[in-house]
């Protein structure tokens, strides 16, 4: 069998100790909780309005356009309002989750 008598770097050593060292329980990290304030709800609230609005208006508009572009009738209009509100709606219900956990977060405060 081959031994290869080079000496091995200190910095592998760590790499190829291959032994398992207990070196004691180790304490869980706690993490913060996340407060709720005053502040933090109006600023939620305000994102959350701000985009829907945007969100909402720009569905609408956009309803209003292709339809009447494609000469829809009122059961065309229902549809297209169908397609384009549902994904608009979870965008919007989407918006407020992410602006609730960006306002809560503690890192943030």
């Amino acid at each position: 069998m081959y031994r290869c008598s080079a000496p091995i770097p200190v910095a592998c050593r760590g790499i190829l100790d291959m032994s398992f060292k207990a070196n004691g329980p180790r304490q869980q990290e706690i993490a913060p909780r996340r407060r709720l304030t005053l502040a933090q709800i109006l600023g939620f609230v305000s994102v959350t309005l701000f985009i829907s609005t945007e969100v909402a208006t720009a569905s609408a508009a956009g309803i209003w356009g292709l339809s009447g572009l494609l000469h829809l009738q009122t059961v065309g209009e229902i549809i297209l309002s169908v397609i384009i509100g549902i994904p608009a709606l979870f965008a919007m219900v989407r918006c407020g989750q992410l602006a609730f956990a960006a306002e809560t977060d503690p890192e943030n405060n």
